[in-house]
């Protein structure tokens, strides 16, 4: 049990790393200044940006909000993607917050009045909790919901408070990351203890990570079955730029497979959740073989295909109609590519992907 379990009116730091924020950090800002929690810290740290971010943030100093910087790109990130190196500013503007609870929410997203006072109220009522997170609602570029909705969780877990490690695990084998980053609460102490994102060896996925070590340290983790966090689709996160065209396996199958080669760790994963992490995988394969595709890179798609179309993923995969789907993708793929179509298949469909995600990103209808 941590130290910090029942403080009357606790200090809670809300920590924003921003890069190139002007656009959406005066809106995030006040939406955080309208909390019905009055005991805040606010600290962003702009991650060297070359737009207004630092004035947008000097002029809510007034009202409390502090301003800092992080120190220069390291230097095994020098010959990555500008995306890298977000996690690194995360650890820093975290190190600068004076809080008993320490939020790290995001500089472009808009946070509902109620969601530091109900994390909060979780921290307290459970003690073992180390991390409280929420569903989060779809917003386009102008703030309104879009067609994406609102996320949901996964049937294992919906309403469960706490989530123990073999829960925990399971269910992300199973359904990919489901515990948005922007809506993280932690206690200090656990932070301290565990420590930060892992960047350099999990890169994109260093979220994924850490919820797992605060789980597999002996920390449960909670999430709000409340959608109190605004999530803003945007085509300047960091998320979009790297699953643009993107031809390698997505950074969290190294995260799980580094959890996986454990024996303590597979002791407690189910023999289900491995199969349908195994079909994800295989998807996964499929996707960056589209992408390859598109490219017209169709020797390297090929390669790409071939370990996926297993007959284990598609039984699998009978539970789950989006995996599914992506594997019978990945045999209409194999079959253009013997008839000499691969290339333009791979661009048509890539085509259609597209389309199909901007009209999910489009405002919705009032009454819908």
């Amino acid at each position: 049990m941590v130290s910090d379990s029942y403080l009357p009116n606790p200090l809670v730091s809300i920590c924003i790393p921003a890069y190139n924020a002007e656009a959406t950090l005066r809106e995030t800002l006040e939406s955080l200044l309208s909390q019905d929690y009055p005991y805040l810290d606010i600290v962003v740290s702009d991650n060297h940006s070359t737009d207004g971010t630092k004035a947008v943030v000097q002029s809510f100093a007034e009202r409390g909000v502090r301003y800092c910087t992080p120190g220069k790109r390291p230097t095994w990130a020098e010959n990555l993607p500008n995306y890298i190196g977000a996690y690194i500013n995360a650890n820093f503007v975290l190190a600068q917050g004076r809080g008993d609870y320490l939020c790290l929410f995001h500089a472009d997203d808009l946070y509902e009045p109620t969601i530091v006072r109900q994390q909060i109220a979780v921290m307290q009522a459970h003690p073992n909790v180390g991390a409280v997170f929420t569903r989060m609602r779809m917003i386009g570029e102008d703030s309104r919901p879009i067609r994406m909705g609102i996320s949901m969780l996964p049937g294992t877990v919906s309403g469960s408070v706490p989530l123990a490690f073999p829960t925990l695990l399971n269910t992300v084998l199973a359904y990919s990351n489901f515990l948005p980053a922007p809506s993280v609460m932690f206690r200090r102490s656990v932070v301290e203890q565990v420590g930060g994102f892992d960047e350099r060896h999990f890169l994109t996925s260093a979220d994924l990570e850490l919820w797992l070590r605060i789980a597999h340290q002996g920390y449960a983790l909670a999430i709000i079955d409340q959608p109190l966090l605004n999530y803003r689709i945007s085509q300047r996160q960091f998320g979009e730029q790297y699953n643009k065209l993107r031809t390698t396996l997505a950074d969290m199958f190294s995260v799980l497979d580094h959890y996986l080669s454990q024996p303590d760790v597979l002791a407690v994963v189910q023999a289900q959740s491995l199969a349908l992490y195994q079909a994800q995988r295989a998807s996964d394969r499929v996707v960056c073989a589209m992408h390859l595709l598109a490219q017209g890179k169709v020797a390297e798609a090929r390669v790409m295909l071939q370990p996926a179309m297993h007959m284990r993923y598609f039984r699998s995969a009978l539970k789950n109609p989006r995996l599914l789907l992506r594997l019978m993708m990945g045999v209409c793929f194999l079959v253009s590519i013997r008839l000499g179509l691969g290339a333009l298949l791979g661009q048509l469909v890539y085509r259609i992907h597209q389309r199909d995600l901007q009209r999910r990103r489009q405002p919705l209808r009032q009454g819908t």
